[in-house]
């Protein structure tokens, strides 16, 4: 396009009389150009953030793992944004799944801080609140003791060491055993 500007420059840079006319032409090339380079970038922007709502809903699975039992497995930095997305989509397999119990596993989560251990605190109070019971699972000895050195306590909250605790737990408490074949 800008190229254009060129052609035609060399076509009236004899003719003294038609340069206000290229001035006009050179201004209307440029804001084209501008206008095509600004809504190129506002569709790039757009399909990135697209793919960056899109993997962030990918990277937040929840799993039925039994009749009225969820998992969601975290893996990956909790940040306010993903954990309220956390939230949101746990309360919708509770409703959707009719589910009693939801395993909230951490394993994958490899720092918790004050906020991230507050947004788990609001996930379960939001999941006690529509009937559910939620442990937490995967807490490794760094984590414990960031948690314990921040002061933060869990309360009544189950917590257990493996998915796999949280599952029996999860199992007992629907009165539900499994047994060796």
């Amino acid at each position: 396009m800008f190229s254009l500007k060129d052609a035609v420059y060399n076509l009236v840079a004899g003719s003294a009389e038609l340069i206000p006319e290229y001035v006009a032409f050179a201004r209307t090339i440029d804001d084209l150009g501008l206008h095509t380079f600004e809504t190129y970038t506002a569709a790039r922007e757009q399909v990135i953030s697209d793919q960056a709502e899109s993997m962030l809903e990918l990277s937040t699975p929840v799993v039925r793992l039994w009749d009225g039992i969820i998992a969601v497995p975290l893996v990956g930095t909790l940040d306010s944004a993903r954990a309220q997305l956390v939230m949101e989509k746990m309360l919708d397999a509770l409703v959707s799944t009719e589910a009693e119990h939801a395993v909230i596993d951490i394993t994958g989560v490899p720092t918790v801080d004050t906020e991230v251990a507050q947004h788990l605190l609001k996930t379960v109070v939001a999941a006690r609140l529509m009937g559910a019971e939620c442990i937490i699972t995967g807490i490794r000895p760094q984590i414990a003791h960031t948690i314990v050195s921040l002061g933060i306590e869990f309360g009544d909250v189950p917590t257990k060491q493996t998915l796999a605790d949280g599952l029996a737990h999860a199992l007992s408490r629907s009165g539900l055993k499994v047994v060796s074949a």
